[in-house]
C-alpha cells in the first residue's frame, strides 16, 4: 500500500470522530475556502466557529453580530431551515476536514496512533510556502489533500460562484488543485481571518471586495430586532469531535431579518 493510500485510510478513520464537514447549500454562491478545523470547529461542527469566524461575521454583517462566529450562524441557518437569504448564499469549505494540529486531538491514544501523519499535517500547515517538500511522505500527504480539494471544486464547476481562498494555505491549495471555471469569480489576496487580520489597513480593499460580493450590512436594524441574540450554544456534554450543538427552544431567538 502506498503512503498516499495509507493516508487516505487514516483520514477515513479520523473522520469518524474528528471530521468537520463543509457547509454548502444549493443556494451557496459565495464560497470561502479555509484551512482546517480546530477545537471550536470540532465542538460546534462547523468551519470557522471560533474567533476567526467572529472576525468574518463582523466584517460581513456588522459590529452588532461580531460575537457570533460565521460558521455557527451558517450552520444554524442550514440545520434549522431558517432560510436567511444572505446566510443561504455563504458556503464554507476547508482544504482538510480533520484538524491539522495535534493539539486539537484530546485523546493521547489518538495522538500516539496517528503521530506520524499528524506531524506530517502540521509540517505542511506551517510550511505552506513550499510546493514540494524534501520528505517524500509530506509530498504524499499533500497530494491527497490536493486531490480531495480538487474533487470538491470540480463538483462546483458549473455553478456561478464567487470563490474566496482565505490565507496563504488555502490560496496555495486552490492553486495546486488547478480547478477553474468561466462561471467563477475568484477574489485573490484575502488573508485568513485569524488574529483580526481582516481589520488590518493593508487588507481593507480586498476585504471590501468580499463585503460587496455578499452585500454590505445594513446601517440599522428594525426596532423589533434590536438586541436580538442568535442563541447559538455548544454542547458541553458532546464528544469534542462530535460536532454536536445545543439549540434548545428557549435559545432559538431568531436572527435579525437584516442579517440575511
Amino acid at each position: 500500500m502506498s503512503a498516499a493510500d495509507m493516508f487516505r485510510r487514516v483520514l477515513s478513520e479520523l473522520s469518524v470522530s474528528y471530521e468537520v464537514p463543509d457547509i454548502l447549500l444549493p443556494s451557496s454562491d459565495l464560497i470561502f475556502i479555509l484551512e482546517s478545523p480546530h477545537v471550536q470547529e470540532l465542538r460546534f461542527g462547523a468551519p470557522v466557529s471560533g474567533p476567526s469566524g467572529a472576525t468574518m461575521t463582523k466584517h460581513l454583517f456588522g459590529e452588532r453580530y461580531a460575537r457570533h462566529a460565521l460558521g455557527r450562524l451558517v450552520k444554524k441557518n442550514a440545520d434549522e431551515g431558517k432560510n436567511r437569504p444572505r446566510l443561504n448564499r455563504i458556503g464554507l469549505m476547508n482544504v482538510c476536514n480533520v484538524p491539522m494540529q495535534m493539539s486539537a486531538y484530546p485523546d493521547p491514544e489518538v495522538r500516539q496512533t496517528y503521530r506520524i501523519w499528524l506531524e506530517a499535517l502540521m509540517h505542511i500547515r506551517s510550511n505552506n510556502q513550499r510546493d514540494v517538500y524534501p520528505n517524500a511522505l509530506h509530498n504524499e500527504v499533500q497530494s491527497v489533500l490536493v486531490d480531495h480539494l480538487r474533487a470538491k471544486l470540480l463538483a462546483l464547476r458549473d455553478r456561478p460562484l464567487t470563490v474566496v481562498p482565505c490565507g496563504r494555505f488555502a490560496q496555495k491549495f486552490f492553486r495546486l488543485a488547478a480547478v477553474r471555471s468561466e462561471r467563477w469569480r475568484v477574489i485573490d489576496g484575502v488573508p485568513h481571518p485569524s488574529y483580526n487580520s481582516w481589520d488590518r489597513p493593508q487588507y481593507r480593499n480586498v476585504v471590501e471586495q468580499v463585503r460587496q460580493a455578499l452585500g454590505n450590512p445594513p446601517a440599522s436594524l428594525p426596532p423589533e430586532d434590536a438586541g436580538q441574540d442568535p442563541g447559538i450554544t455548544g454542547s458541553p456534554a458532546g464528544h469534542p469531535g462530535s460536532g454536536t450543538a445545543s439549540h434548545s427552544p428557549a435559545n432559538h431567538v431568531h436572527l435579525a431579518r437584516d442579517l440575511s
